[in-house]
């Protein structure tokens, strides 16, 4: 009797023991990040590093200075190192889907983080909603000028997110455009996200349509920055309407001195938050908290959490990015 009490509980301890060792303690997480072109990346990372590391994961990062095949074999590196989940921000929306191939064939989950990966069957995907970013980008210009010439400056073509700014912000042009309120005279996709695309699209902006230009939406601020450029070398500067997105530091002191008239804040401090909880969950086997909605990506509908950003203009700098903490008063008055 005392025999088989003590081989129950030996199986008893060694089933545990198998089922437990399915779930490390500290789970590997990886981190891809495509470069950091931005200062916003950096808080990214900050983020989404301060959050798993408080839960208690082993953190795999790299960053891939904007090469999609570097990106792939870091992303192949992470896997045969033993990561559970891949946390990706793609340079490529298509390439990249090499990743979630690889990822896959060790069943190992992969979040889409800022950018979708396109063509594949993506685990997740948590993202800033780009398509309300642009339409609060259209609906502030217009609310200072309902009736005008518009002009878009796209982001990179090879992202995702440069056509749902598209969307959101034809969603709120195109009726006006119907009953003639709004022309929009220009509208073309960036080669990348960078302060010389936006400056090489606003001279053409500039060369062709300068009289009776109401205002320019950029992508994001480091096109903005360039768009300031032309505008300067027009004798524009601070004359068009001109917003974008990040709420970087150098664009809320353009805000400030009349330069820029909005950007949007996105809410990385949440986005990074809701990620990381994400990948701890499906890292250690755990039932899923998040709500999740769907995004198309061509192949599948990928559960997605989408979180609104907010308007940043000059009325309004010390209750958004200050009162967040994105930027404080000490820098922006420098």
């Amino acid at each position: 009797m005392k025999t088989n009490t003590y081989s129950l509980l030996f199986l008893f301890l060694m089933t545990f023991s198998i089922f437990t060792g399915c779930q490390p303690k500290h789970p590997k997480i990886g981190i891809l990040i495509h470069s950091y072109e931005n200062e916003r990346w950096i808080k990214d990372k900050d983020y989404l590093v301060e959050n798993l590391t408080r839960m208690g994961a082993e953190i795999l990062l790299e960053v891939a200075d904007n090469d999609q095949q570097k990106q792939i074999e870091q992303a192949q590196k992470m896997i045969n190192n033993g990561a559970k989940v891949l946390i990706v921000i793609p340079i490529d929306q298509d390439e990249a889907a090499k990743i979630v191939e690889l990822a896959h064939e060790k069943d190992v989950k992969v979040i889409a983080y800022d950018r979708l990966i396109n063509g594949c069957p993506l685990d997740y995907y948590v993202s800033t909603n780009s398509v309300i970013t642009g339409e609060i980008q259209a609906k502030y210009l217009l609310s200072l000028q309902p009736k005008g010439n518009y002009a878009l400056i796209g982001g990179s073509s090879i992202d995702n997110n440069s056509l749902r700014l598209f969307l959101g912000q034809m969603n709120v042009f195109q009726p006006l455009m119907e009953i003639g309120d709004v022309k929009l005279v220009y509208s073309e996709f960036g080669e990348e996200w960078s302060k010389e695309d936006g400056y090489r699209q606003a001279k053409i902006i500039m060369e062709r349509y300068s009289e009776g230009l109401t205002g320019i939406i950029c992508g994001n601020d480091n096109q903005v920055l360039g768009a300031i450029m032309a505008l300067k070398e027009a004798g524009l500067e601070g004359k068009i309407l001109l917003a974008g997105q990040d709420a970087e530091l150098e664009n809320i002191i353009a805000i400030k001195n009349g330069l820029q008239t909005c950007t949007v804040l996105k809410p990385l401090k949440e986005t990074a938050l809701a990620t990381a909880e994400l990948a701890w969950d499906v890292a250690k086997n755990k039932p899923i908290k998040n709500h999740f909605t769907t995004e198309s990506n061509g192949k599948v509908l990928v559960k997605s959490i989408l979180i609104n950003a907010s308007i940043v203009n000059k009325d309004n700098i010390e209750t958004s990015v200050i009162a967040s903490g994105f930027h404080n008063a000490a820098e922006i008055n420098q």
